[in-house]
C-alpha cells in the first residue's frame, strides 16, 4: 500500500481525491470542515485546518511508515503546508522557499523585478502613511492587494485616495502578514497559464482567457479554455512563466501563473504565480474537457515519484470548455429551480452550487463569494457560449 496526503476536501478538490483513488493509492484527506464533500471518498479523514503545519507535519512524521506516505498534494492554496511535509519526510515536491515565495506577492515581485521578468511595479506597505507614499510613486489608479491571500480576497482597484483606508483595511483583513501590496494598475486582457516544472523542464497544460465584469472588485466571472492566441504570443507567455518559476526555484511542482497583456502596447506581464494547480474548475474540468490533458494526474504521479504518463500531457482533442459563474442577487434563498433541466442541455457538463435553499447570499466581495458555477464544453466557442446562456436562463433563484 502507498498513500498520499491531499490537502483540501472541497468541491474543487474532489477530482484530485478521485484521481488518487484511480491510481490505487490510500488517500488521506485533510480539511478543517468535518462535513467537507471530499471526505466521503477518503480512506482516512483528518478534520484539521490545512494551514496547521505543525500538527500535520507531526502526523506525517509519526505515520510515515504506518501508511507508507509517498507524497503530498496541495489541492487548494496549501503549498506551504505541502512543502513543510515534503521536507520533513524527504519527499519530492514543492520546497518551502518556492511555496513561501509564490504565496507572498511581495517576495515573488522582488525576485521577478531583480531578474528582469516583466511584471507591474509594486511596493509593500503596512500602514496608511506608507500606502500614501507608495501611491505617490505608483500612481492612480492602482491595485491594492493582500500580500498573501488568494481568490481575490482583499484585492481591489483603487481610483481615489479617499477610498484608500477602506481598501487597506480589507487587504490587512485577509493578510496573515498584515501587509498589503500597492501595485501599478495595468489595463489589459488576463489569462491563466497552467504549467508544471518537472526535473527542471516545463510541461504545458494550456492557457485560459479569464473574464471579469465586477470592477473595481477583481472578481473573476469565468474563463474560456483554451484562449485564442497566436503561437508567438503563446510561446512568449510560456517563456515568461518559465523564467518566473525558475526565479522562485519551483521544480517538481506546478507553476500556475496569472498573466496580462497590456492593452496599450500588447506587452505581456506576469501578475502572480502559485506553486499549485489552478482552482476555478480549470485544471479539474475545463482542461480535460477541452484538450484531454490531465494536469492533476501528472502532478500526482510525479509527487509519488512515479513517471507521469504520456497521456496526461498529450492533447487528444481540440474543443472549447468554459466555466462561468451566475450571480443571483444577495439575500435569503427561498428556492432554487431548474438545475435538473439545465443538466439536460447539450454541452452542459456540471453545475456546482455552494449554497442551498435556506442559506443567505452575501454581498460579492471576492471570488470565494461566488455561489453557482456552470461548466460547458462543445466543439467551438459559440456553441459553448450558447449552452451557457441557455443554462443561465433556465436556472432560477428566488431571493427574499
Amino acid at each position: 500500500m502507498r498513500s498520499i496526503i491531499i490537502l483540501g476536501a472541497g468541491i474543487m478538490q474532489v477530482p484530485a481525491i478521485l484521481t488518487a483513488k484511480d491510481l490505487g493509492l490510500y488517500v488521506i484527506v485533510v480539511d478543517r470542515d468535518e462535513e467537507a464533500v471530499g471526505f466521503r471518498y477518503a480512506d482516512l479523514k483528518l478534520a484539521i485546518d490545512t494551514k496547521d503545519k505543525k500538527t500535520l507535519v507531526e502526523f506525517a512524521v509519526n505515520n510515515k511508515n504506518k501508511y507508507n506516505i509517498k507524497g503530498v498534494f496541495a489541492a487548494a492554496d496549501n503549498a506551504t503546508t505541502a512543502a513543510a511535509i515534503n521536507e520533513a519526510l524527504g519527499l519530492i515536491g514543492v520546497s518551502s522557499f518556492s511555496a513561501k515565495s509564490s504565496n507572498n506577492k511581495w517576495l515573488s515581485k522582488q525576485l521577478w523585478l531583480s531578474n528582469n521578468i516583466p511584471t507591474p511595479h509594486a511596493l509593500e506597505v503596512r500602514t496608511l502613511k506608507e500606502a500614501k507614499k507608495a501611491i505617490e510613486k505608483v500612481g492612480l489608479p492602482c491595485m491594492v492587494k493582500a500580500v498573501d491571500s488568494s481568490a481575490s480576497r482583499g484585492t481591489q482597484k483603487l481610483e481615489s485616495i479617499s477610498n484608500l483606508e477602506f481598501a487597506l483595511e480589507e487587504a490587512f483583513r485577509y493578510s496573515s502578514a498584515q501587509s498589503a501590496l500597492i501595485e501599478e494598475y495595468v489595463e489589459g486582457f488576463e489569462y491563466s497559464v497552467e504549467t508544471v516544472m518537472f526535473n527542471s523542464r516545463q510541461y504545458r497544460f494550456g492557457i485560459a482567457k479569464r473574464e471579469y465584469d465586477l470592477l473595481p472588485l477583481p472578481i473573476e466571472t469565468g474563463h474560456v479554455n483554451p484562449a485564442v492566441l497566436d503561437s508567438k504570443t503563446e510561446e512568449e507567455m510560456y517563456k515568461i512563466v518559465y523564467n518566473a518559476a525558475v526565479a522562485l526555484k519551483i521544480d517538481n511542482a506546478p507553476a500556475k501563473a496569472d498573466m496580462i497583456i497590456r492593452k496599450s502596447d500588447s506587452k505581456i506581464m506576469i501578475l502572480e504565480m502559485a506553486a499549485r494547480l489552478s482552482g476555478g474548475f480549470h485544471s479539474q474540468y475545463t482542461t480535460p474537457l477541452s484538450s484531454g490533458m490531465n494536469p492533476i494526474k501528472f502532478v500526482m504521479q510525479l509527487t509519488i515519484s512515479d513517471e507521469p504518463s504520456l497521456d496526461t500531457y498529450t492533447a487528444k482533442m481540440n474543443k472549447v470548455a468554459l466555466c462561468r459563474a451566475i450571480f443571483p442577487k444577495p439575500g435569503y434563498v427561498e428556492k432554487i429551480e431548474g438545475i435538473e433541466e439545465t443538466l439536460k442541455i447539450k454541452g452542459i457538463h456540471k453545475i456546482f452550487l455552494t449554497i442551498k435553499e435556506g442559506d443567505t447570499i452575501d454581498d460579492y466581495r471576492h471570488c470565494a463569494h461566488r455561489v453557482c458555477y456552470v461548466i460547458a464544453s462543445l466543439d467551438n466557442y459559440q456553441e459553448a457560449d450558447n449552452a451557457f446562456k441557455l443554462a443561465k436562463n433556465k436556472i432560477s433563484f428566488k431571493i427574499k
